[in-house]
């Protein structure tokens, strides 16, 4: 290039050369000799003359910076330009994925953040924001694109168009850095990858693993207790830990297993004494059954006598179950004792002595109790039938086992021990009087019998329930009946009111509703175990015989053993309209049902 020299001093010399720009071709007066010019009459599209040389311009020749040359790339044009856009992908080392969008469906790839990856959910399109005027453009000069300047040298566009242009047929192979223009495009690290399923690819849009249907990894850790996803025994339907074991505490608190644990003789001694280990405690107003392996060991001459005691007002029996006296041949025929005996009566058995063979001789003495209202103490008791110096032993290891299968069962073991044929719960009730099946039924009598007065019927609860309603059984209705201040309510044991229907005259005189039906409580309440009392309350006038009410036995024979105030069947008071809050239950009677009544049949739920 000409430098021009201006100074400040000195006599001018002659003009230098100049790059001269216009619109058009140059005529020959423009320039002299050695000047270029530019005809910029298409910004995009330069045409160069020179240098100029014996006043001639010559012929043009296009600029690729800023023009179309066939063998250049337009910036404008954004590679639209390539011959081969495949080739130049191949230049720049991109993979199948270069050519694919981001997305979910077949034919697209998976954003590196992809929801579907993780806990998150598919993130909106974004390539828009790299365009112009986007949120995060890419301008040419970050992807290497050459771009014109009106104020740039035409030597510096030369050097340009011949160092660092890009021609299409060349499709990138030509660029310096295949990674540094990826860079420079924004591409990340999938560009390069193809799709596929192994290491070093990237996964489709509809990659099947992307699915929920996928098999997970293995995290049961997960769900143990104190893990992130922590699983609850109901949450898979099982019982709480201890629950197995709180159930079968329960059952063992039913049985009494008592084992000898040593020795024991009786000598020249024909009194029965208590034995030392085998004795179980008994509760008052239960049954149980008992039975015992009693291992004994002595002369035959000798035997041996045993019994049971009971606690005071105990009743039942007990059957030795043992070899007769003078049993002395192990594999003979001998007789076997089985008759009941009270308690305290001495049953006498045989005995044999130990050998190289035999043990001894086994004695299995079984029995029923059933406890009044003292609790204590079975025990055995036993000693010789004929007084001998040699000792007769009851050996180490014999045991009493003892069940109750009647009475109050094991506080919250849930165990009902008193088991008849049907249950309420058979036919979706809590609890009743008694089996339906054996109900008959009783008239309701005239007004002047039973009106305002309440008759008690009383019921056994084993466990804790919410009473909510309560179920009679009407045989027949008198239509014509005018009825008025007719209730059914719940008393517990110390004569509290604890619940109560509204009243029901209109429905007792309902012809469709002779047969079972139940009433509502006013409002539910929760019972605990105990004793409780329905009460009946009638009030009006009768046309026939026909209001009738399904029972469950005779008035008579129901209160056997029983008085006041835990008569099973009873009344009480007269001239009531309402059922009052308390009763004194001391105060119960029989005064209507010693005249035909049975005693109601009821149910719960």
């Amino acid at each position: 290039m000409v430098n021009v020299v201006v100074s400040s001093a000195g006599t001018s010399g002659p003009r230098g050369n100049s790059i001269l720009t216009g619109t058009g071709a140059p005529s020959s007066g423009t320039g002299i000799d050695g000047d270029w010019y530019i005809d910029n009459t298409t910004p995009s599209a330069l045409v160069i003359y020179g240098p100029k040389t014996a006043g001639a311009w010559g012929s043009g020749q296009a600029l690729g910076g800023g023009g179309s040359g066939a063998g250049a790339l337009l910036a404008v044009n954004n590679l639209a330009d390539l011959v081969s856009a495949s080739t130049a992908r191949t230049s720049l080392g991109l993979g199948g994925a270069a050519t694919l969008g981001v997305g979910t469906a077949t034919g697209t790839v998976a954003a590196g953040d992809d929801a579907r990856f993780t806990n998150a959910r598919t993130p909106t399109a974004h390539a828009s924001s790299h365009a112009a005027n986007g949120s995060d453009p890419v301008t040419p000069a970050a992807i290497g694109a050459y771009t014109s300047s009106a104020g740039t040298t035409l030597e510096s566009r030369v050097t340009t168009v011949e160092n660092t242009a890009l021609t299409k047929t060349d499709n990138l192979a030509s660029l310096g850095s295949a990674a540094t223009a990826r860079t420079n495009l924004g591409l990340g690290g999938a560009a390069t990858l193809n799709v596929g399923t192994v290491t070093g690819t990237v996964a489709a849009g509809d990659d099947s693993r992307l699915s929920n249907s996928r098999t997970p990894t293995a995290h049961k850790s997960t769900h143990a207790t104190g893990g992130s996803d922590a699983l609850s025994p109901a949450d898979i339907g099982a019982d709480a830990a201890g629950a197995a074991s709180s159930a079968v505490a329960a059952l063992s608190a039913l049985t009494q297993t008592v084992v000898k644990s040593a020795d024991e003789q009786r000598v020249s001694t024909v009194t029965v004494a208590d034995d030392l280990h085998l004795f179980a405690s008994l509760e008052a107003n239960s049954t149980y059954r008992f039975s015992s392996t009693l291992l004994f060991d002595g002369p035959e001459t000798a035997d041996a006598s045993i019994t049971y005691t009971v606690p005071s007002g105990a009743t039942g029996g007990w059957a030795p179950n043992a070899g007769t006296l003078g049993t002395t041949t192990p594999d003979g025929s001998a007789q076997i004792k089985v008759a009941a005996r009270q308690f305290g009566s001495n049953s006498d058995i045989g005995v044999m002595a130990s050998s190289a063979s035999l043990a001894g001789i086994m004695a299995l003495p079984r029995g029923i109790i059933a406890t009044g209202a003292t609790p204590g103490l079975l025990r055995l008791r036993w000693s010789q039938q004929t007084t001998n110096a040699s000792p007769v032993t009851l050996k180490a290891g014999s045991l009493l086992e003892v069940v109750k299968v009647s009475g109050s069962a094991p506080a919250a073991s849930g165990i009902n021990l008193d088991t008849p044929l049907a249950l309420p719960s058979d036919q979706g009730l809590l609890a009743w009087t008694g089996d339906p099946n054996d109900a008959g039924h009783v008239t309701a009598q005239s007004n002047g019998g039973v009106a305002g007065r309440i008759t008690l019927t009383k019921v056994q609860i084993r466990k804790q329930i919410t009473w909510s309603a309560l179920w009679i059984g009407l045989a027949g209705v008198d239509t014509a009946a005018t009825l008025a201040n007719c209730y059914l309510g719940v008393y517990d044991a110390s004569g509290n009111l604890k619940g109560s229907t509204a009243d029901l005259s209109a429905q007792l005189v309902n012809g469709s509703n002779a047969k079972g039906i139940s009433f509502a409580l006013g409002s539910p309440f929760t019972a605990a175990p105990g004793e409780y009392f329905i009460a009946l309350l009638l009030n009006g006038t009768w046309q026939t015989n026909a209001f009738t009410l399904k029972s469950t036995g005779a008035g008579i024979t129901v209160n056997c053993g029983l008085s006041a105030p835990r008569l099973r069947y009873s009344n009480m008071l007269t001239g009531q309209t309402t059922l009052p809050s308390t009763l004194d239950l001391t105060q119960q009677t029989t005064t209507i049902i010693n005249t035909g009544w049975a005693s109601q049949w009821y149910g719960i739920s």
